[in-house]
């Protein structure tokens, strides 16, 4: 009888704490009065979880066809890819969101007439001038968003990214057409591409172009089509999976095509060590953001590596001249090198010097819960209880203002209790 009991009071406190509402920070949904469409469409829009504290930093955009369908899903990933893993630059993920599927195929659809095709209604050419004419420059006009962006479609999503690519190539740097839906109107989409992708001159673009167990969706004679010409400025890639099915495809996919647009950005630990000097890393990660036209913090790997050949080799006593350097070389990395600097002083030295180098720059990072943090961990280590609490909180308010993510607020909830 007594086991019976307690499985009722854990049943009851499970589905007490599941019906407790839990908030998922998915960004804010904004809405566009389209002069293009003569409607309302709404885009869902996500700030990676650093945007609140880090002003200086600009991020690359990823523009979701069919956001409210995929966007859960790529949301995720990206929190795991980039905002955690580091694998790839943190981006501004902006999803398109469809009306209804009549609407959203007549907009996803080119409208074809040649002589090989039979004649589609499609109303693509409005969601391109939609897209370059009003989305994206309310995007530039209201986030930290980098020029350079990519364009992401799933099936009927994908044949409108080789539109887009066909009609408007220098409209984004990167075009992810996953199952694009070439067989739609006997293959109009090859036709329109044999007719228009080769004819003019446009900046170096990459196309990335992939496949699941399907065997009807038409999309070897596009690639043949792209074999046979060659194009000079479209650098294209194609990957097929033939273990995963059409849906399933589709996260797999971007998540490839993202690390292959980004390949550079994270460096393997094997491989940092082959860098002849720190000045070297910290110039390839100026010359890579450079290039990508955007600024943001170094990978934390990177930094890393920089203070613990300095320590190993007993040269830490010129680390400060290097990180002011640094500093001014990537303005956006000054919160990640004195962080970093602070660690290595705290274990080194003691958290006192750790301290001085937190709080000497924390009205400039007080928008970081990471840097708040910091600084009540080195409180808490000199068993300033009252100063750590101090900062908890003022952490725990930053944490709940930026809706930082469960997990965020799960350690800092605890910290909270450990040091009362």
């Amino acid at each position: 009888m007594k086991k019976v009991v307690l499985l009722c009071l854990a049943l009851l406190t499970v589905f007490s704490t599941n019906s407790r509402a839990i908030t998922l920070n998915l960004g804010e949904r904004v809405t566009i009065n389209s002069t293009v469409l003569s409607e309302e469409r709404e885009l869902q829009v996500l700030l990676p979880e650093s945007y609140d504290a880090n002003p200086l930093a600009t991020y690359p955009v990823i523009y979701l066809v069919d956001g409210d369908y995929n966007f859960h899903a790529v949301s995720g990933m990206l929190d795991m890819l980039s905002g955690k893993g580091g694998v790839v630059p943190d981006v501004i993920l902006v999803g398109l969101a469809d009306k209804g599927t009549t609407l959203y195929r007549q907009y996803m659809t080119p409208s074809v007439y040649d002589s090989k095709a039979k004649p589609s209604k499609g109303r693509s050419a409005d969601f391109i001038r939609f897209i370059t004419e009003e989305v994206k420059p309310y995007i530039q006009k209201n986030y930290r968003s980098a020029e350079h962006s990519t364009l992401v479609g799933h099936s009927m999503g994908g044949l409108f990214v080789l539109d887009m690519l066909i009609e408007q190539p220098s409209a984004f740097n990167n075009y992810v057409a996953i199952s694009p839906s070439v067989w739609l109107a006997d293959q109009g989409i090859v036709a329109k591409a044999k007719e228009k992708m080769f004819a003019g001159e446009h900046k170096p673009v990459s196309l990335f172009l992939s496949l699941g167990d399907e065997t009807r969706m038409g999309q070897y004679d596009f690639i043949s089509t792209l074999d046979l010409a060659q194009p000079n400025n479209i650098n294209w890639q194609f990957k097929h999976y033939p273990d995963e099915s059409h849906i399933s495809v589709g996260i797999i996919a971007l998540r490839d095509s993202l690390k292959s647009i980004y390949k550079s950005w994270y460096i393997v630990e094997n491989k940092l060590s082959k860098f002849e000097t720190s000045e070297s890393i910290i110039d390839y990660y100026y010359e890579l953001m450079t290039e990508f036209g955007f600024s943001q913090p170094m990978p934390s790997t990177s930094v890393q590596e920089i203070f613990r050949r300095h320590y190993r080799n007993k040269k830490s006593a010129e680390l400060p001249a290097l990180v002011e350097k640094a500093i001014q070389k990537l303005p956006a990395s000054k919160q990640a090198f004195i962080a970093m600097q602070a660690s290595y002083a705290g274990h080194f030295d003691s958290a006192k010097a750790a301290l001085t180098l937190l709080i000497e720059v924390e009205d400039e990072f007080a928008h970081s819960i990471e840097h708040i943090k910091a600084i009540a961990s080195n409180y808490e280590k000199i068993d300033d209880k009252a100063m750590a609490q101090k900062y908890y909180k003022k952490a725990l308010v930053l944490a709940k203002k930026q809706k930082a993510n469960q997990w965020q607020l799960n350690i800092i909830n605890a910290k909270l209790i450990a040091t009362k």
